[in-house]
């Protein structure tokens, strides 16, 4: 352009292009070039004077194209300046000549104080110019182009130009360019100004300048710019912790690598020394700048999270490493923990960072004991990284292992519903901008030229949602909002249409996933972002897999947009045909498209009437989907599919039956299994006992099948066989499956034959099979391990072995999906080869005595584990101390002697039995006891005596299979021995011994009562004083004691006697009163006188022998009630492993209160026993007060004046409850008097209980006022402020908002745990209420109030007055509450998590109170009633079926029915789609409705126990968060229900739509099987529930019957609130005669019959949800009830 223009265009030509257009893309070019040339170059004297290069462009292009490309190319001018620049030094001359450079100087002059290098870089290999020149040429070109030089540094030219320069750079330039690059960057620097100080400019330059900071060429240059930018962006760094906590760690790492780095031959020593130097200095600046770092930002745990990575990290070395203490190990706490946080400090990306800088040649501890996590609570509370370790401590797999589909972080995005793209734009661009910082420049770089484009056209096309700050912060807009933005690359793509590109074809997922997206981002619409995402699809691994669901689904917006088809029928085409083929090879490429549909699932459509529209996003067979996520192992969103398949197609299961066999059998779930029909065949209960584990029945099948085989067909049955050596396997006959598999039957199995031969192996280590390392299943590698150890004399080899094999384990646990079952498996073998190590790594008899008390301590999760689970664990310590017995190195490797190994090999022994025993696995036990008695003599030999074990572990086999005779003379003899048991090396302790034959004993009716208690239960506690025994030892003996005398005591025999004596001696009492009678009206002298005088003689021994019998009878009777108390006592006393024997207690205690024997044995031993036992009991016992002043009430009030200064919060609502009491009966009187003499004992002799009590009465007497505010409720209001609640109380506004936050009390319905050490001194208090409150409906208007406490907490409750007695419903919840409890207790209900859903009723008084609101519920009407009208709008509404049923509510049984089934008929359940739609991903999905089908199983069962009635919609609440049920309003029980005007006929409530929620297998499998369970264990556990409801027979204040005018009102069809209803209306009163005391005893006998239970579990069951599912009862219920789905009144 300068001399040469007609090369130029010659060149043009040879392009092919017009000159104007080579003038148009050099433009910038050539506007840097010869404007800087023409300022660097003097004239040359004879050379022709050109025109500037501004008029002779302006002349060619034309002025408008030339202000264009002006304006256009503006940053590209100023960056191709830089980039001509000449590589020379800092430019401090140069900045100090020109005043207008003066504060550019300042900011040279602060970066070269910090640091910088005097080093020459020699010229450059392409054309330069001076700095003077180039920033001459740069004001000019400002000039012209109408721009401030002193503004042109605006964020994103600054982002560009430094983008561009830093793109310059290449390894192969070597480092004196880039240290060149670096020093223009430096001057860019100062030039921009306060630019630089904030937002992705200044973490831009961070970022990129980091790698250069340990360059040995560019270190000093690097660190002066990077210091400077730290001290002078500190106000904004302050405002962005994460990015410097993860740019601090990332420095931190490289700094200590170079920092250790010898000098090489390639750089200069000194310069590197001096480098390194640099960089020390710099690392101690660094850890000051982070150690005084504060952020505004950061809430307090994570501010000490920040404090807590630094200091970890200033410490840290190179290399990462697990020793406690080490700063290495802090750090990777600080980590763990965060991640563990739901609001951690760091971001996924810095997370990443953080953990890869520690993983790096991470160091491993030898031994657990020199571990972070060696201790097993410490590995627990990071369950989610540590899975083998905290499963071996706990049994439990954190649910994120197992969960299928991410879908909360993907829906964890901004959504507008104006704009219903925000939300998978915000996704693409949030991946966009993690990319700018990207390790990779030319990522970086193109991920800000990609981002520019794509917010320029947004804003062209006026969509400014894209610029909130919630998707791209406006500091990232700033510095990216470059216009006109640069040209995006183009894309290079063979495959031109979607269907061409979506073919699979064998290609990798990746290179696949990325070519669909392409092609999807080609042939899509015009989008800003979609259009545009293209180049940085192909450059950047991964992010298509990463940005497809959104890329797709910004798509099939504007499809239904603008209502076209094409491509959404593309891309549906795609996923149906990768779905119909699939295939193993296909897997991933299929788990990509899954979770896009799961997420499309989640994402709201255009005009969506419901969410059944979501389905449809695009055109799938759900069938084949449900078939294809089934092979790729995501079996919880395969049954999610089957059930949208039903629902849509209006089918049942029976076609997909196969497909939900294998589904069930692979998800970690135990019931489904059973909901299947597979029709009735010998295969079938085979499959069913195999599935169920049932050995011995699994057996004969397989036995039956292989005689008929060889019958048949003179051989053996292949499957037979192999089906035989599982059940072998599975009843742990390992013996008879390896000599079957040693005598010919490798070869007639597969894979699971090989494990089969594996597994029998090293159980019963036989450690000569081959083992080659291409086997890999679970059971080969642990017998590879196994063996090795074996046979392995180097201790180093040792771990070396065993930590391949746990490698081989983590390679197979993180490759794909993972179900529960996969899983378990998995974490199971790691957690057994792990206990291997830490017994194996053990140094001495300490260590190793240390290591079986850690594996002894986790042995009680074991025990209501499934034994599945649990077998494989107990039989690896088994063989473990079995080889370290038989290994001679094993021992010398430990440094203990053979004695010490055969102890812990018979203690492995003891405990595998113990277990099997729990567990009821018999053969496994006896097994193990077999293995005991073999080894006792062995250990003889070696001065080991264990005999008195064995004998008590080999008889405790025999009494559990039955053979009770021989198991006793067994003990007995080891009694009769007077052997020296507690000396042995095992000890037995002989109260132990003869607790446990008199429980024996008694069992077997082999002695008298008398007996049994004076020599075997009365000798066991004798021998407690002798020994020292644990606690739990004590506590059994106890136990055992008032337990067998509680049973004489409810022994019908023994009550039939005592009965029988007391009728004798009756009658002997009137036959003698009769013939004194006679005798006094006979003459002396006559002869019958005589006659009558032997009778009455004769009549009156008769009597004082029968009297005798009756007071012997009632002594013995009095003794045990007497001990059977005491016992209670005692235990509870020493332990709390039988707490639940306070129930117990307080009901004999209650029923026996005027028994002097029984308060002295009360006075004995009540204070030996925490007052925290008796809390739950606060009702029951407060309810007994009367201010009397005998024994019973002189203990009483002792116990809850104990109870009260130990645990007030837990007490004193009841207390002042009871004192609230203004009835004129006088029993009532009596107990409120009692009561407020406790009170003011309180006050007086305890400050802190007496403080409690004070402000307590201060509260309640304001919520007492809330409560019986009547106020006016209006339907348009929903809330009211507090200070205009209460129009006609000026104060109470006050008193709510200022004074109950000014008394520092817990929120009334705060769930605080009793402390043992009662200290409450540090619970959170109340601290304030909303400022409004709620009105529920109801005549009592109900207030809602909404409170905090201190630690931010908040709690919403009700207030409620009306005359309601609310205690009813508070005593019925502590039923649900122990009922809970009991159900815990059990191995099957508690795997299954079985409960009752509970929560806090407070009564304040006879009428009022507080009731928790239950958190994140709705009421079940509330869903059914509008959601059924938007699911299905052509059908009846809800009020139209409420009249059909109605109108012959009165008509005969036979028209109801008929109008009833036509109302089913057009009237379709619904419940089903508030789990799909609600909780919207699998595994939410699946936990929710396995939540809501168990909860519902238990209350179904319980609630028909305890006679619970009115149910209905209101009174069912569904919890939004966990899928749950809550039953509330529980005044209506012990078959009240039954005797309403239309009595209630259904033992449950199970309509169609409750069944519908269930699942397409409806009450089969999960519902039934939960109820069978349930009921088994309220079966099971009969006397402790009967023991919760004989304490309510005592309890004056509960009342049993409802009054005929709440019976009317309950079906009147009103208003649905209770409070319509007054307290003396709703219950019949105690003190009304003995109606109430019949009514008691009734309602416990039909519990009491119900518990019995005449037919079996299965068979009661059946019976029941027959009879709440048949129609003919439904249709006789209360319309306003039911209609046919729907509960409501």
């Amino acid at each position: 352009m300068n001399y040469h223009e007609a090369d130029a265009e010659d060149l043009a030509e040879l392009l092919g292009i017009s000159y104007g257009n080579l003038l148009s893309l050099g433009f910038h070019r050539i506007m840097a070039y010869c404007t800087v040339w023409a300022i660097s170059t003097p004239p040359v004297e004879g050379a022709p004077k050109l025109p500037p290069i501004e008029s002779r462009l302006r002349k060619r292009l034309g002025d408008a194209a030339y202000e264009k490309l002006y304006s256009k190319t503006f940053p590209r001018i100023v960056a191709t300046l830089f980039q001509v620049m000449e590589q020379e030094g800092t430019s401090q001359k140069l900045l100090s000549r020109d005043p207008t450079l003066s504060s550019a100087k300042h900011v040279m002059d602060d970066i070269v104080k910090i640091s910088s290098s005097e080093a020459q870089l020699g010229e450059s290999l392409k054309p330069s110019f001076k700095v003077k020149c180039v920033l001459n040429a740069l004001y000019h070109i400002c000039r012209k182009g109408g721009y401030d030089e002193g503004k042109v540094w605006n964020p994103a030219i600054f982002t560009y130009v430094v983008r561009k320069l830093f793109n310059t750079i290449d390894p192969s330039l070597g480092p004196l360019h880039a240290c060149a690059v670096i020093r223009k960057i430096r001057l860019l620097v100062c030039l921009a100004g306060k630019t630089v100080h904030e937002g992705y400019p200044l973490e831009m330059l961070i970022h990129g300048l980091r790698p250069f900071i340990v360059d040995a060429v560019c270190a000093q240059d690097t660190v002066g710019i990077v210091q400077y930018l730290f001290l002078n962006g500190r106000a904004y760094l302050e405002t962005n912790p994460t990015f410097v906590i993860s740019t601090f760690l990332s420095i931190m790492a490289l700094l200590r690598t170079f920092i250790a780095t010898a000098p090489n031959s390639q750089v200069d020593s000194s310069q590197f020394l001096g480098s390194q130097g640099t960089a020390q200095t710099f690392h101690s600046w660094l850890c000051d700048y982070l150690s005084d770092y504060r952020s505004a930002a950061l809430s307090t745990p994570n501010a000490e999270t920040f404090k807590a990575i630094v200091e970890s990290a200033i410490g840290f070395r190179t290399h990462g490493n697990a020793f406690q203490g080490s700063k290495e190990s802090e750090l990777l706490k600080v980590l763990l923990n965060d991640q563990a946080e739901e609001d951690g400090l760091l971001d996924d990306a810095s997370r990443r960072l953080a953990f890869s800088l520690i993983s790096l040649e991470f160091g491993k501890p030898e031994t657990y004991r020199e571990d972070l996590y060696g201790a097993d609570q410490e590995s627990m509370n990071v369950s989610k990284a540590l899975l083998h370790t905290s499963y071996a401590a706990s049994g439990i797999i954190h649910p994120e292992w197992t969960r299928e589909v991410e879908l909360p972080k993907l829906m964890d995005l901004p959504r507008d519903q104006n704009a219903l793209e925000i939300t998978p734009k915000a996704a693409i661009l949030k991946h966009l901008t993690e990319l700018l910082f990207s390790e990779d420049r030319q990522e970086a770089g193109l991920a800000e030229i990609t981002l520019n484009d794509i917010l320029d056209q947004e804003t062209a096309a006026g969509e400014e949602a894209l610029r909130s700050e919630l998707i791209v912060s406006m500091h990232h807009l700033r510095a990216l909002a470059m216009t006109p933005p640069e040209n995006l690359p183009s894309v290079e793509s063979t495959l031109s249409t979607i269907a061409l590109a979506g073919r699979v074809d064998g290609k990798p997922v990746n290179d696949w996933v990325k070519d669909l997206a392409i092609a999807i981002s080609l042939n899509g619409p015009s989008d800003a972002v979609g259009s545009r995402v293209g180049p940085l699809l192909q450059s950047v691994e991964g992010l298509a897999v990463k940005g497809f669901p959104y890329l797709v689904h910004l798509v099939l917006i504007f499809e239904d947009r603008t209502e076209e088809d094409e491509l959404r029928g593309a891309i549906s085409d795609v996923f149906r045909l990768c779905f119909k083929q699939r295939t193993n090879a296909s897997v991933p490429h299929m788990v990509v498209l899954i979770n896009t549909i799961i997420y499309l699932r989640a994402q709201q459509r255009e005009d969506e009437k419901t969410k059944l529209e979501r389905d449809d996003w695009l055109d799938l067979d759900y069938q084949d989907l449900a078939r294809a996520a089934c092979l790729c192992g995501m079996f919880k969103s395969a049954l999610m599919f089957i059930e949208i398949h039903c629902s849509r197609e209006q089918t049942d299961y029976i076609g997909c039956t196969d497909l939900l066999l294998e589904i069930y059998k692979n998800i970690d779930e135990p019931d489904s299994y059973y909901g299947l029909n597979q029709g009735a065949s010998l295969n079938t209960v085979l499959n069913k006992l195999e599935y169920e584990r049932d050995g011995w029945k699994s057996l004969s099948f397989r036995g039956a099948h292989m005689d008929t085989s060889m019958r048949l067909e003179s051989r053996h049955d292949t499957d037979a066989s192999v089906g035989t050596v599982g059940a072998f396997n599975t009843l742990g006959l390992y013996g008879l499956s390896h000599f079957f598999l040693q005598g010919g039957f490798w070869g007639f199995g597969n894979e699971s034959t090989l494990e089969n031969v594996y597994e029998s192996a090293w159980k019963l280590e036989q450690w000569d099979l081959p083992c080659p390392a291409t086997y890999t299943g679970r059971q080969s590698l642990v017998y590879r391990a196994l063996q090795r150890i074996n046979n392995t004399v180097n201790a180093q080899d040792l771990s070396s072995d065993l930590d391949s094999s746990i490698l081989e384990v983590m390679k197979q646990l993180t490759t794909g999906k993972q179900t529960g079952l996969s899983l378990g498996a998995s974490v199971r073998t790691l957690a057994m080869l792990t206990e291997v190590e830490e017994v194996l790594t053990s140094k001495n008899s300490v260590q190793l005595q240390e290591a079986w008390r850690r594996l002894d301590v986790r042995t009680p999760w074991m025990k209501i584990a499934n034994f599945s689970d649990v077998e494989e664990m107990m039989a690896i310590r088994q063989a473990t101390f079995s080889s370290i017995a038989k290994r001679r190195h094993l021992q010398e490797n430990s440094n203990i002697d053979l004695k010490v190994a055969r102890l812990y090999q018979a203690k492995a022994l003891i405990s595998f039995c113990e277990l099997a025993r729990s567990h009821k696995v018999l053969q496994h036990a006896l097994s193990a006891s077999t293995h005991l008695n073999k080894i006792v003599d062995l250990c003889a030999e070696v001065a080991l005596d264990i005999s008195a074990a064995t004998t008590l572990q080999t008889a405790s086999v025999l009494w559990d299979q039955g053979e009770a005779t021989s198991s006793i003379r067994l003990l007995q003899g080891l009694e009769n021995a007077n052997l020296n048991v507690i000396q042995q090396d095992i000890s037995v302790g002989r109260t132990e011994l003869l607790a446990t034959l008199g429980c024996w004993i008694s069992e077997a009716r082999l002695e008298k009562p008398e007996v049994i208690m004076a020599d075997y239960l009365e000798a066991a506690i004798k021998q407690l004083q002798k020994e020292k025994n644990k606690p739990e030892v004590a506590g059994r003996v106890y136990h055992e004691f008032a337990l067998f005398c509680d049973r004489q005591l409810n022994n019908q025999g023994n009550i039939e006697d005592i009965k029988r004596a007391a009728k004798l001696r009756e009658s002997k009492q009137a036959e003698l009163l009769e013939a004194e009678r006679q005798l006094r009206s006979t003459p002396k002298d006559s002869p019958k006188f005589e006659t009558l005088s032997k009778f009455e003689a004769k009549a009156k021994k008769w009597l004082a022998l029968d009297d005798m019998e009756y007071l012997r009878l009632r002594e013995n009777r009095e003794a045990f009630l007497e001990r059977s108390i005491g016992n209670y006592l005692r235990c509870l006393g020493v332990c709390d492993d039988y707490d639940q024997d306070a129930i117990r207690f307080c009901s004999l205690w209650l029923q026996s209160s005027t028994y002097e024997k029984a308060n002295n044995a009360v006075a004995t031993y009540i204070n030996r026993v925490d007052s925290r036992k008796f809390v739950p009991l606060m009702n029951q016992l407060s309810s007994r007060l009367m201010d009397q002043g005998d024994d019973f009430q002189t203990l009483l009030e002792a116990l809850i004046l104990r109870i009260c200064r130990d645990h007030p919060y837990h007490s004193l609502y009841q207390i002042l409850s009871v004192t609230k009491s203004k009835t004129k009966d006088l029993s009532s009187h009596s107990r409120a008097t009692m009561a407020s003499k406790i009170a003011m004992t309180l006050k007086q002799e305890d400050e802190f209980a007496g403080k409690v009590m004070t402000r307590l009465h201060q509260s309640i007497a304001t919520y007492i006022r809330v409560a019986s505010y009547k106020m006016k409720q209006d339907k348009k209001v929903t809330k009211i402020a507090l200070r205009r609640a209460f129009p006609h109380d000026r104060v109470l506004d006050q008193k709510i908002e200022k004074e109950i936050p000014s008394l520092k009390l817990p929120p009334p319905t705060m769930d605080i745990p009793v402390r043992h050490d009662c200290d409450y001194s540090s619970i959170p208090y109340l601290q304030k209420f909303n400022p409004e409150l709620a009105v529920a409906g109801g005549l009592s208007a109900p207030k809602v109030l909404t409170c905090h406490d201190s630690s931010g907490q908040s709690y919403k409750m009700l207030v409620k007055g009306g005359g309601d007695d609310l205690r009813q419903d508070a005593i019925m919840e502590q039923v649900f509450e122990h009922v809970s409890h009991l159900l815990q207790r059990n191995r099957q209900t508690r795997q299954r998590n079985l409960g009752v859903r509970t929560y806090k009723v407070l009564p304040l008084g006879v009428g009022a109170g507080i009731i928790e609101f239950v958190p994140n519920t709705i009421p079940l009407h509330e869903y059914l009633i509008p959601v059924h009208t938007k699911y299905y709008p052509k059908e009846w509404t809800a009020n139209q079926c409420k009249q059909a049923i109605f109108s012959v509510q009165t008509k005969a049984r036979e028209e109801r029915i008929n109008i009833f089934q036509k109302v089913l008929e057009n009237y379709s359940p619904i419940m089903r789609f508030f789990f799909m739609h609600h909780f919207e991903g699998p595994d939410e999905w699946f936990r929710s409705r396995l939540a809501y089908t168990r909860s519902t199983a238990a209350i179904s069962m319980l609630g028909w126990v305890l006679g619970l009635g009115d149910r209905h919609g209101h009174n069912i609440l569904l919890d939004e968060k966990s899928g749950e049920v809550v039953h509330i309003d529980l005044g209506v029980a012990f078959e009240q229900g039954r005797v309403l005007p239309i009595p209630e006929v259904v033992p449950f409530r199970l309509t169609r739509d409750i069944v519908d929620g269930m699942g397409v297998t409806g009450t089969e499998g999960v519902f039934r099987r939960c109820c069978e369970f349930t009921l088994s264990v309220l079966r099971l556990e009969k006397d402790n529930i009967m023991t919760i409801l004989d304490v309510l027979r005592y309890d004056p204040l509960y009342s049993w019957t409802i009054s005929p005018i709440k019976l009317k009102k309950m079906q009147r069809g009103e208003g649905r609130d209770e409070s319509e209803i007054s307290a003396e209306d709703i219950f019949v009163k105690p003190n009304q005669g003995t109606k109430d005391d019949g009514e008691a005893e009734r309602s416990l006998e039909i519990v009491n019959k119900k518990l019995a239970g005449t037919l079996s579990v299965g068979a009661t069951v059946n019976e029941l949800i027959q009879q709440a599912t048949d129609v003919k009862n439904l249709a006789l219920l209360f319309c306003g009830e039911y209609f046919p789905s729907i509960l409501f009144r």
